[in-house]
C-alpha cells in the first residue's frame, strides 16, 4: 500500500515536499494567488485564509506555489479604517529613516541600526502625538460636548449623543465633565485594546530560531520512510529529516535531507519572546529575533496608555481644581494634577529603556488610573451650581500645557538630526583631507525622521482640530474666544479658541495648497523638458527593438508577417498614423512620461519636506506673535479656511467609502500602508499592525520545511513582496549547511526605496550580503528585475554602491513594439506588467536551473517522493493537483 498515492474517495493525495518549489510572493494591494498561478482554485497546502500558501500543478519541472498574505493588509474592506491611524504609521516611520555613518562591513554587521539617544528622542516624538491627540479627544468630549454643550438649553436637539449630559444637568459641571472624561477614556483604551488585539494575531507569532539538534538516527514523530538510501535504511534518514507535522516518503533518494547528519528540530525552537526593541538589535534585519515584537510592543503600549490618561487626567483635575477651588475637591484635583504631572515624566523615562520593563509599565499604568478615578471623585463632589459660561475653568491652562509638551518633544529629536548632520559633515571633509573618497548614495533629502514626526502631528492636527469646529457648530452656535464678555449670564454659544480656528484654517488651506503646488512645479519640470526627454525614449526604443528583433529575409516572410506593424509609427489607419518630424507619436509620449514619473517618483519627498518647514515657520511666527508680541490670535482666511476644515472630515469618511467600495482605489491607497506597515511597531504602539511579524516567520518556516525534506526554493517576489523575501533571506539562520535559495525580485522597491528611505536597516552592506550570496537563511542566487518605466521597482546597484552590478537586469518595457494592425498597442507594463512578460519568466527559468544545478552538485538527483501529510480541514476546498 505504500506506493499508492490515489484514493477513490474524497481525500487527495498529500503535497510534495521535495524536488524544486518556486514560491511566488506579490506585492501591494493583495493580489490573490488565482492571478499569481494563472489558476481559478489553487489548493491551499499551508497557513489560512488570512496569509497562506497556495499551490497549483507542476511546470517546466517544478513545482508552483504562491505566499499570499494580502488578507492581513487589503483583501477585507475594513481595513480600510486603518486609514484613520495615519498619522500613527507616520510616526512610526519616522524612527526608521535614520541614517548611519558606516553602510557596509563587518563594523555595519555587528552595530546596531541606530544609537541609543535617537531611538529615546523618536520615542518622544511619537509620544507628542499621542498626548496632542488626547489634548484634542478631551477639548471635544469634556469641554465642547459635556461642559459647554451640556449647559446650553437645547444644545444638539434631541440626539443621543447629548442625551447623558442633559441627564446631568446644567447645574452639575462635575458631573458633565466625569460623563466627557469616561468617553475620552474609552476611547483611548479602545484604541489600546485594538492594539492588544492586532498584537496577538501579527506579533504573537514568534520568528524560528532553531536550538536544538535532531537526532541522526531513529524516528521522529509521526514520519515514516520505505526505501532504501545506499543500500542503508532510509528510516533513519526520515527520521532525521521529517518535518514536526509529519510526512510520508516513498523510493529512493541519493540526497536525502538526513545525509549530512544531524539537522535543527524547529519543534524544539526556542519560544521565549524577547523584549528587546527591534530597533536596538545588533546587525539590524539580520538578527534572528528582529521579528519578536510582542512583548516590546505590549511595554509600549502600556506606557502609551498611561499617557493618555495622564492627560486626561490632567484635565479633568485642573477644571475641578478651579472649579472647587477652597475645598475638598479643589484640593483633591491639585492633587490628582501632580500625579499626572509624575506620571508623565515617568512615561518620559521609561521611554529611554531598550528593553520592555512590564511590571514598571504596569505599575505606571495603575497609579496614573488611580490619580484619574482621584480627579474623577472629586468632580463628583463638587457642589451643585451653574459653572461660568465658555470653556470650563482650568482647561485652557491644562490643554495649553498638553499641547506644549506635545510640541516641546519634537524639539529633542530636531536637535539630534541638527547634531547629525554636522557630524556627518565634519567626518566628511576629514575623509576628504585623507584622501579618503566619500560614498554618497542618493539618500532621503533632509532629517527623514523629524519630518515624518512633524508630518504625522500636522496631519492629526488638520483633522482632529476640523472635527472639533465641525462638532461645535453642529451642536449650537459658536463664538471664538474663551468665554462670553459676562461670564454669568446663561450660555448660548459654544466657545472655541480662536488658535484652533487659525490653526484649523491654515493648516487646511496649506495642506491643499501644498498640493496643487507640488503637482504644478512636476507638470512644469515635465513640460520643460518634454521635447529632449521624448526624442531621447524614442530613440532609446528605436535601438532597443533593433537589437531584439529577428532579422528577415525574403526566405523568413510569412504571410501573418503583413499583419503586424510598428507602434513606433502610429496607427496604421488614422489620420495621426503620417508622422510629423521630430514629434514622437502618443504611444511614445505615453512611454517617455512613465519613464519621467519612474524616475523622479522619489520626488514626493520634497513635498514632505516642504509641509515640514512651513510647519515649523508657521508655528514659529504664531508662538511669537501671540506669545512674546502679545497681540492676540488673528484668524486667517475665517471663512474659506474653516469651510474647508469643516470639509475634511467628511471628505476623509468618504474617500474611506471609496476604498470600500472600489477595489483599485483600496489597492492603490493601499500601497502606501503596506511600505509604511512593514516595520514593527517599535516607536509608536497604535499604528497599524506590521504583516511581516507574521509573514517573515511563516515564509522563513515554510522555506526550512521544504528543505528538511529534501526540497529546493526559488523565491519570485514581485514589489513589497521582495522586501519580504529579502528579510528572510537576509536572517541570520543557526541551521548548519542550508541549501542554496533562488531569489528573483522583480518591480523591487529595495533599492529605489528602502535602501533611500531607510537606509539604517536596508544598508548597502546587508543588500551587498544577499547579492554575494554569504549566508543568512542560506547562500542566495539572487536576480533583480526591473523596468524603466517602473515608478517603484529598480536597480539594486546604483551609483557608490558596494553591490555587483551583476545582480540587476533591466528589462525592455513595452516588450515589444509590433500589434496586430487595427488592434490595440503594446501596453506599458510598469510596475504591474511583469507577470505576462517573456523575458522575465526566462530570468525565473535560468534561476531555477542554477538551484538545481547546485542541489544536484551538491547532494545528488533526487529520485523519492516526500508528501505532505493531508490535515484534515472541512474548510479547504478539496481539489486534485
Amino acid at each position: 500500500m505504500a506506493g499508492r498515492h490515489r484514493s477513490a474517495g474524497l481525500v487527495p493525495d498529500g503535497t510534495p515536499l521535495d524536488g524544486l518549489t518556486e514560491i511566488r510572493v506579490h506585492g501591494v494591494g493583495g493580489t490573490g494567488p488565482e492571478s499569481l498561478l494563472g489558476d481559478l482554485a489553487p489548493t491551499r497546502v499551508a497557513g489560512d485564509r488570512i496569509a497562506g500558501f497556495y499551490r497549483t500543478t507542476d511546470a517546466a519541472g517544478r513545482h508552483r506555489e504562491a505566499y499570499s498574505w494580502g488578507g492581513m493588509t487589503s483583501h477585507s474592506p475594513v481595513r480600510a479604517l486603518w486609514m484613520f491611524l495615519v498619522p500613527a504609521m507616520f510616526s512610526n516611520m519616522a524612527g526608521w529613516t535614520a541614517r548611519r555613518w558606516i553602510t557596509a562591513g563587518e563594523d555595519e554587521v555587528a552595530q546596531k541600526p541606530t544609537m541609543w539617544l535617537f531611538r529615546w528622542f523618536a520615542r518622544l516624538s511619537a509620544l507628542s502625538l499621542t498626548l496632542a491627540a488626547t489634548a484634542m479627544s478631551v477639548l471635544l468630549f469634556v469641554d465642547v460636548v459635556a461642559y459647554q454643550c451640556g449647559a446650553i438649553a437645547g444644545c444638539g436637539g434631541e440626539g443621543w449623543w447629548t442625551g447623558l449630559t442633559r441627564w446631568a444637568g446644567p447645574d452639575e459641571p462635575g458631573r458633565r465633565v466625569v460623563l466627557g472624561t469616561a468617553v475620552s477614556t474609552l476611547l483611548a483604551v479602545g484604541i489600546f485594546l485594538l492594539a492588544g488585539r492586532t498584537r496577538r494575531a501579527y506579533e504573537s507569532v514568534e520568528p524560528p530560531t532553531a536550538n536544538g539538534a535532531r537526532a541522526a538516527r531513529g524516528l521522529s514523530a509521526g514520519g515514516t520512510s520505505t526505501g532504501t538510501v545506499g543500500g542503508a535504511s532510509a528510516t533513519a534518514a526520515a527520521g532525521a529529516s521529517a518535518d514536526p507535522a509529519g510526512s510520508t516518503a516513498t523510493g529512493t533518494s541519493a540526497g536525502a535531507p538526513g545525509d549530512a547528519g544531524a539537522r535543527p528540530d524547529v519543534r524544539s525552537t526556542d519560544r521565549t519572546p524577547s523584549g528587546t526593541c527591534a530597533a536596538a538589535r545588533e546587525g539590524g534585519l539580520r538578527d534572528p529575533h528582529f521579528w519578536s515584537g510582542r512583548v516590546w510592543h505590549q511595554f509600549l503600549s502600556q506606557v502609551h496608555l498611561a499617557a493618555c490618561l495622564a492627560v486626561v487626567t490632567l484635565y479633568l483635575g485642573g477644571v475641578v481644581a478651579e472649579l472647587g477651588a477652597g475645598t475638598v475637591p479643589g484640593t483633591l484635583g491639585r492633587v490628582a494634577v501632580a500625579v499626572a504631572a509624575a506620571s508623565v515624566l515617568t512615561v518620559l523615562g521609561l521611554l529611554a529603556r531598550d528593553r520592555a520593563a512590564l511590571r514598571a509599565s504596569a505599575a505606571l499604568l495603575a497609579g496614573t488610573t488611580a490619580g484619574l478615578v482621584l480627579a474623577a471623585a472629586a468632580a463628583l463632589a463638587l457642589p451643585a451650581g451653574p459653572g461660568p459660561a465658555g470653556m470650563a475653568p482650568g482647561a485652557r491652562t491644562a490643554v495649553n500645557l498638553a499641547w506644549g509638551v506635545a510640541l516641546g518633544l519634537l524639539v529633542p529629536l530636531a536637535g539630534q538630526q541638527v547634531g547629525a548632520w554636522v557630524t556627518r559633515r565634519r567626518k566628511e571633509r576629514a575623509a576628504a583631507r585623507a584622501g579618503i573618497p566619500a560614498r554618497r548614495l542618493e539618500l532621503f533629502p533632509w532629517a527623514a525622521p523629524f519630518v515624518l514626526s512633524a508630518v504625522s502631528l500636522i496631519l492629526a492636527n488638520a483633522v482632529l482640530l476640523s472635527v472639533i469646529v465641525w462638532v461645535a457648530r453642529a451642536l449650537a452656535p459658536t463664538e471664538w474666544g474663551f468665554a462670553p464678555d459676562d461670564p454669568t449670564a446663561t450660555p448660548t454659544a459654544i466657545h472655541l479658541p480662536a488658535a484652533i480656528g487659525t490653526i484649523a484654517s491654515v493648516l487646511s488651506l496649506g495642506l491643499v495648497a501644498a498640493g496643487v503646488l507640488f503637482a504644478l512645479v512636476m507638470a512644469l519640470r515635465y513640460l520643460r523638458v518634454r521635447s529632449v526627454w521624448t526624442t531621447d525614449v524614442e530613440n532609446d526604443l528605436r535601438a532597443a527593438y533593433r537589437a531584439h528583433r529577428r532579422p528577415v529575409t525574403a526566405t523568413l516572410v510569412r504571410p501573418d508577417d503583413r499583419w503586424w506593424h510598428s507602434a513606433l509609427d502610429g496607427p496604421a489607419f488614422e489620420a495621426q498614423a503620417v508622422p510629423r518630424p521630430g514629434r514622437p507619436n502618443g504611444w511614445v509620449r505615453k512611454v517617455a512620461r512613465m519613464r519621467y514619473a519612474a524616475a523622479h517618483s522619489r520626488d514626493v519627498a520634497w513635498l514632505l519636506v516642504g509641509v515640514t518647514v512651513a510647519g515649523v515657520l508657521g508655528a514659529v511666527a504664531f508662538l511669537v506673535h501671540v506669545w512674546l508680541l502679545r497681540r492676540g490670535t488673528p484668524i486667517v482666511l475665517p471663512e474659506l479656511g474653516i469651510t474647508l476644515a469643516v470639509l475634511l472630515p467628511p471628505a476623509y469618511v468618504g474617500l474611506l467609502l471609496l476604498m470600500w467600495r472600489r477595489e483599485r482605489w483600496r489597492k492603490t491607497l493601499a500601497s502606501v500602508f503596506d511600505v509604511g506597515t512593514f516595520f514593527p511597531r517599535s516607536f509608536h504602539p497604535f499604528a497599524p499592525p506590521s504583516y511581516a511579524e507574521r509573514a517573515v516567520p511563516e515564509l522563513t518556516r515554510r522555506i526550512w520545511r521544504l528543505h528538511d525534506n529534501g526540497g529546493r526554493v526559488v523565491l519570485t517576489a514581485h514589489s513589497q513582496g521582495s522586501v519580504l523575501a529579502a528579510a528572510v533571506v537576509g536572517r541570520r539562520s543557526s541551521r548548519p549547511d542550508e541549501p542554496t535559495i533562488g531569489l528573483v525580485t522583480v518591480g523591487s522597491p529595495l533599492g529605489k526605496l528602502y535602501r533611500w528611505a531607510f537606509p539604517a536597516l536596508f544598508t548597502d552592506g546587508f543588500l551587498d550580503g544577499i547579492a554575494q550570496g554569504r549566508p543568512g537563511i542560506g547562500p542566495v542566487e539572487w536576480t533583480n528585475v526591473y523596468y524603466a518605466t517602473d515608478y517603484v521597482g529598480g536597480p539594486i546597484c546604483t551609483a557608490d554602491s558596494v553591490v555587483p552590478g551583476g545582480v540587476d537586469h533591466e528589462l525592455l518595457d513595452p516588450p515589444t513594439d509590433q500589434h496586430v494592425v487595427d488592434q490595440p498597442l503594446p501596453p506599458v507594463l510598469s510596475h504591474t506588467g511583469y507577470w505576462v512578460d517573456p523575458a522575465f519568466w526566462a530570468r525565473v527559468d535560468a534561476t531555477c536551473e542554477a538551484v538545481r544545478v547546485d542541489a544536484a552538485a551538491r547532494n545528488g538527483v533526487p529520485h523519492g517522493v516526500v508528501r505532505d501529510r493531508r490535515v484534515i480541514d472541512p474548510g479547504v476546498p478539496l481539489r486534485y493537483l
